[in-house]
């Protein structure tokens, strides 16, 4: 590989109109749906046991044992969590990245894809993007019981952290890995195994489950195969993994499996064993409850669970809420209803969706032409900041120990436009009847290498500091938390009755009871 592949392309030292690398109008009527490109397993894909089939039948909370009768709802066994440590992950088989995927690789090629990746290493850009887009627009929180009135409805620091990910050239393809290095690196790791541990034991049978013991010596425990949908969107290819299924559900009838740890825990990984005696003691209320699991999931998880919802085709999540030791109770949760909180109306997430991931694919287009002809990887950064996201690409591999890897810089910039005006980025995404164009312009930003490198290493600090759960050493993240309670200004508006029901002022469908 020689040098001048790691040399970004070459631009102007001043700012000037060159330095627009791509603009235009993105029409309604322009936006496509995802397209299927591979028949799915469906007799693959995992079902659930222990009668939970219930949770998906019935909206609501369903606890695990009733709190007033004593009596369990569910197998009993259910309510203690399996150890982490006493059981053989090795047995589970592994995590294959986007880059390792053999597939996703062939699939890609056979259907002129450039770019793939999964949900796990997307859904982070799409939220940056999706914050732009937006303009931040608050929550609607009007499925909510009356101690949540004057909750905040901005997301939370970790819902808006900055999305990092390295894109690998191979054979004309650029594939998407999740770039782990400013992840906390201790005890969240509980987390990640646990959510694996609890999608088998919810969906096998105690006694196939228990055959992953680390005692059980035998070579006959379940080999269960992942089942993926691979789905085409432009140049875009994006695998999804299908946790589960059943009949009753609209659509596909899959869903997502999500093993929610209560919030004290959440908020305090690292010293999670503090937290087992904390338990759910009432559906709804501030503190201790299930409402409260809930808001805080609107807040922390609805947005990325709405995208791998809908990149995957599924109709929704099953949450299972438990402290680490113990599992209380569990609730199914539409994209529907998830979009009543997120956007303020049942169904306006698809368009949102859409036109998301519509401008991941022109950043990754401009993406591809920073470093031309790199054969190695870039490590791409996200950020939504201000008025605009900043990407910053940077090449991993640099031919010269003395001087540190160029940087390029990109911004992007959007304008809604509904009714042939500017319009607020909370009605446009609550909106879901009126045509909806974006007006956009990808720029390269001019600035002395010094200046990009701060840029981005501010973006690292805050990954660093909110994966570590420690924002308060960066107070003008609080401070943008703050300004999220207001609607960012725009040079003109739409004016219409609905402006109001924009910001999630609505009734919403989903009920909190079983």
């Amino acid at each position: 590989m020689d040098g001048k592949s790691m040399e970004p392309v070459a631009s102007g030292s001043q700012p000037s109109e060159d330095n627009v690398a791509r603009s235009g109008l993105l029409a309604d009527n322009s936006f496509k749906p995802l397209k299927d490109v591979h028949p799915i397993r469906r007799k693959q894909i995992p079902r659930l046991a222990h009668g939970l089939e219930a949770v998906v039948k019935k909206e609501g909370v369903h606890w695990l044992k009733d709190p007033e009768t004593g009596k369990y709802k569910f197998d009993q066994h259910l309510e203690q969590v399996p150890k982490v440590s006493d059981y053989d992950f090795d047995r589970f088989g592994g995590f294959v990245t986007s880059s390792q995927d053999k597939n996703l690789i062939a699939l890609a090629k056979k259907n002129k894809c450039k770019y793939a990746g999964s949900t796990s290493s997307l859904t982070g850009i799409l939220t940056q993007i999706y914050l732009l887009l937006s303009q931040e627009k608050l929550l609607n929180l009007a499925n909510l019981s009356s101690d949540f009135e004057t909750a905040p409805r901005f997301f939370t620091p970790g819902q808006r952290i900055p999305a990092s990910v390295i894109l690998r050239y191979r054979d004309g393809i650029y594939t998407t890995d999740y770039d782990h290095e400013r992840d906390g690196d201790h005890e969240e790791i509980i987390l990640l195994k646990l959510g694996l541990l609890l999608e088998r034991f919810l969906t096998m049978k105690k006694e196939d489950f228990e055959k992953y013991h680390k005692t059980y010596t035998e070579s006959d425990y379940p080999q269960q195969k992942d089942v993926h949908r691979y789905a085409k969107h432009g140049k875009f290819l994006m695998r999804s993994q299908l946790d589960c299924i059943h009949e009753s559900l609209p659509g596909t009838g899959v869903f997502d499996l999500k093993t929610r740890a209560i919030s004290q825990i959440r908020h305090d990984v690292h010293n999670y064993l503090a937290y087992i005696d904390c338990t759910l003691d009432a559906l709804t209320g501030r503190r201790g409850t299930f409402e409260e699991e809930y808001y805080d999931m609107i807040r922390s998880a609805f947005l990325e669970y709405s995208f791998q919802a809908r990149i995957g085709n599924m109709d929704g999540i099953l949450v299972a809420y438990h402290n680490t030791a113990r599992i209380f109770g569990f609730q199914y949760i539409s994209l529907r209803e998830m979009d009543v909180s997120l956007f303020g109306r049942a169904g306006a997430g698809t368009r949102v969706f859409l036109r998301c991931v519509r401008l991941m694919e022109l950043l990754y287009e401009e993406i591809a032409k920073c470093f031309p002809q790199q054969s190695q990887s870039v490590k791409c950064t996200f950020e939504k900041r201000g008025q605009f996201l900043r990407v910053w690409v940077e090449p991993l591999e640099h031919n010269d120990p003395d001087t540190e890897p160029p940087i390029v810089e990109l911004s992007l910039g959007l304008k809604n436009i509904m009714h042939g005006k500017i319009a607020r980025g909370a009605y446009a995404v609550y909106s879901s009847n009126y045509p909806w164009t974006i007006e956009y312009q990808v720029k390269r930003v001019d600035s002395h290498q010094e200046l990009v490198r701060a840029r981005r290493d501010i973006a690292y600090k805050r990954q660093e500091c909110i994966s570590r759960s420690l924002p308060e050493t960066l107070p003008e993240l609080q401070a943008e938390d703050a300004s999220a309670a207001s609607t960012s200004p725009v040079e003109a508006e739409v004016e219409v009755d609905e402006a109001d029901e924009a910001e999630g002022h609505v009734v919403a469908e989903g009920k909190l009871i079983a």
